[in-house]
C-alpha cells in the first residue's frame, strides 16, 4: 500500500504537469494570433460551403456576416437536407437583402453516407464554381476581413489546409457560460498548441482547402461515414504530404442559451472523437484539468500543501479561462460567470471517463456508435427489423402458441 507521502509526491508531480501544460497552451494561444503578416499573394476565388440544419442561435446574424465579407470574388453555397427546413426562410431573406451577392441555396439532397454534414457538403461540391473551398459551420460569425486573412495562408503549394482559431461569445444561460469558458480556455489553448508544434488539430468551424488537395485525399466520399470529418480530413492532408496552417483570424462561435444537457452532450461527443483520433493526448487530458487535479490532491493528502495546491490550481484554471477570453474577444468574462469555471472542469471529468467505456453518441437527432478513427455505425435497428421483432414477441406471448405443459 502506498504511503500518504508517496501519494502526495505523485499528485504533486501531476500538478506540475498540469501547470506546465496550462501555461504552455496559454503561451501558444497568446502567440498564435500575433504571427507576422504574410506577404501579399494573389487571392483565389473561393466557394464558401454553409451546411445548415434548423435554426441555430442567431442564425440570421451569423449568415449575414458572410454576405458582408470584403473579398474580390467568392460565392456562398447553402444546403439543407430537408425541403421544409426553417433555415431556408432565413437564407432566402438574406438573398433578397443582398441581391448582388453570388449566393445559391440547395434545398433537399440525396442520402450520402452516415454523416449528415458531409451529405450537405457533397451536394454543394457538385455545383461549386471555384477551385478553393471553405467549409464553415452555421453557428459561426466572421469579420469582413475573414477570407483575406485566411486565404493569405495559401502562399505556398505545400499548404493543403487552413483552419482558424475560434472564440465562444454571447453567453447568457449557465450551459452557454460553461461552453464558452471551455472553448476559450482548454479548447482554444489546445488548438493553438497543436498548431505551434505541427500536430494535426482541425476543427470544421472553418476549413479552407483547395479542391485539388481534397481530390488527392479521396474527396468527401472518404469521410462520409466518420463523425470527425474535419479531423480525418486534416490527418489525410498531412499524410498526403501537405502542410496545415492556423490563421490568425479569430472567428466567433455563438452560444447564448445553451442548456446544461447540450453542453455535456457536445463534449461527450468531442471526448469520444479525441479518444479515437488522438488516444495519447486523450489519455493525459485529466492532467490538464486544474480543478480536478486540485480536488484529488487536496482530499488525498494530509498537509496544508495539498490544500494550498487546490487553491493554486483552481485559481490558475480560472485565470486561464479569463485571460484567454480577453485575448480572443477583447473583454473578460463576467465575474459571476467565471465562478463556473472550476465547476465546469469538475463536471467534465466523468464525461471523460464515459468516453472510455461508452461508444454511443447523439448528434442532431441521429444516434450512432463510434469506432476506430470515429467511423460511424447506426445504433438504431431499422424500422422493418423492429416490426419483425415486435411481431415475434406477440406470437410468442399468444396462449395458443405455447407448447403444452407435460403431464406428471
Amino acid at each position: 500500500m502506498w504511503s500518504f507521502e508517496a501519494v502526495n509526491l505523485l499528485l504533486g508531480l501531476v500538478a506540475i504537469v498540469t501547470v506546465t501544460t496550462t501555461v504552455g497552451s496559454m503561451f501558444a494561444l497568446f502567440w498564435a494570433p500575433r504571427r507576422k503578416k504574410l506577404a501579399t499573394v494573389d487571392l483565389p476565388p473561393i466557394s464558401v460551403f454553409k451546411p445548415l440544419r434548423g435554426l441555430d442561435e442567431e442564425l440570421e446574424q451569423n449568415l449575414r456576416s458572410f454576405f458582408l465579407i470584403d473579398y474580390p470574388r467568392y460565392e456562398l453555397l447553402f444546403c439543407v437536407a430537408d425541403a421544409d427546413d426553417p433555415a431556408i426562410a432565413v437564407v432566402e431573406a438574406l438573398r433578397r437583402e443582398f441581391p448582388d451577392r453570388d449566393a445559391t441555396l440547395i434545398a433537399g439532397c440525396p442520402h450520402y453516407g452516415l454523416n449528415p454534414k458531409v451529405r450537405n457538403l457533397a451536394a454543394m461540391e457538385r455545383i461549386r464554381k471555384y477551385d478553393v473551398i471553405l467549409v464553415s459551420d452555421s453557428n459561426v460569425r466572421v469579420r469582413p476581413s475573414y477570407l483575406r486573412e485566411t486565404a493569405a495562408y495559401l502562399d505556398s503549394p505545400k499548404v493543403g489546409l487552413v483552419s482558424n482559431i475560434f472564440v465562444g461569445v454571447g453567453e447568457e444561460s449557465a450551459g452557454a457560460v460553461m461552453e464558452n469558458l471551455e472553448l476559450n480556455g482548454f479548447i482554444a489553448g489546445g488548438v493553438a498548441a497543436a498548431g505551434l508544434v505541427g500536430a494535426t488539430c482541425v476543427v470544421g468551424k472553418s476549413m479552407l482547402i483547395p479542391s485539388a488537395v481534397l481530390r488527392a485525399i479521396g474527396g468527401f466520399a472518404a469521410v462520409r461515414n466518420v463523425l470527425a470529418e474535419d479531423q480525418v480530413i486534416g490527418i489525410r492532408v498531412q499524410q498526403a504530404g501537405y502542410q496545415i496552417k492556423l490563421s490568425h483570424h479569430v472567428i466567433e462561435n455563438v452560444n447564448r442559451e445553451r442548456s446544461f444537457r447540450w453542453f455535456l452532450n457536445r463534449h461527450s461527443r468531442w471526448y469520444k472523437i479525441r479518444r479515437r483520433v488522438a488516444p495519447l493526448a486523450f489519455a493525459i487530458e485529466p492532467a490538464a484539468n486544474p480543478a480536478a487535479v486540485g480536488i484529488v490532491w487536496a482530499f488525498s493528502g494530509e498537509s496544508g500543501i495539498a490544500w494550498g495546491g487546490l487553491l493554486l490550481l483552481v485559481g490558475m484554471g480560472m485565470a486561464r479561462d479569463a485571460l484567454q477570453t480577453r485575448w480572443l474577444r477583447g473583454s473578460f468574462p463576467r465575474m459571476r460567470d467565471l465562478l463556473l469555471s472550476p465547476a465546469k472542469d469538475l463536471l467534465l471529468l466523468p464525461v471523460w471517463f464515459d468516453a472510455i467505456v461508452n461508444r454511443r453518441i447523439n448528434w442532431r437527432g441521429h444516434r450512432f456508435l463510434v469506432g476506430r478513427m470515429t467511423r460511424l455505425r447506426s445504433s438504431r435497428a431499422t424500422r422493418q427489423l423492429r416490426r419483425r421483432v415486435r411481431r415475434v414477441h406477440r406470437l410468442r406471448n399468444q396462449p395458443g402458441d405455447r407448447p403444452p405443459t407435460p403431464e406428471a
